[in-house]
């Protein structure tokens, strides 16, 4: 996805309108790294498949925190993009690792449940795409207000 999206296209590459997507923060206590945003989208067949909250509870085990959903969720945390792009696998189910979202439950390249951004560039064009500023949560912990990029 190195290239530029417009709202038209990447709703084309998700396969159908308005799809659940993702996005996280590591979990409070940790140390204060530089915070990263992902947008994360179940395709319509892991949505059919009823898979939506198993990757939701595998982005929350990884310790990233959701700060926006519609039937849309977006994820931040240290290193989100390259982390989730990892958890993830390989686009191609059959080169897909067992363990990853896709290694465990993909079916077909064209059926492979999920779409996650491939760079921090790339997640920040997504999520403008999807989220207004205002529907995106800024967490704080310990009491401290969320320090990550502005969405």
């Amino acid at each position: 996805m190195g290239s530029l999206f417009g709202r038209a296209a990447l709703r084309a590459l998700l396969c159908g309108p308005r799809i659940p997507g993702l996005l996280v923060r590591p979990r409070s206590g940790g140390p204060s790294w530089p915070q990263e945003r992902t947008l994360v989208a179940v395709k319509p067949d892991g949505v059919q498949r009823r898979l939506v909250g198993t990757v939701i509870e595998r982005f929350e085990r990884r310790g990233f925190k959701l700060v926006g959903m519609k039937m849309l969720q977006v994820w931040e945390g240290h290193n989100v993009v390259r982390i989730s792009r990892t958890m993830i696998g390989h686009t191609d189910s059959t080169e897909a690792a067992p363990g990853t979202i896709r290694g465990d439950f993909s079916i077909h390249i064209s059926r492979n449940i999920i779409h996650a951004s491939d760079s921090v560039e790339g997640a920040q064009r997504e999520i403008q795409l999807w989220f207004k500023s205002s529907e995106l949560l800024n967490w704080a912990d310990d009491g401290h207000p969320s320090s990550c990029c502005p969405a």
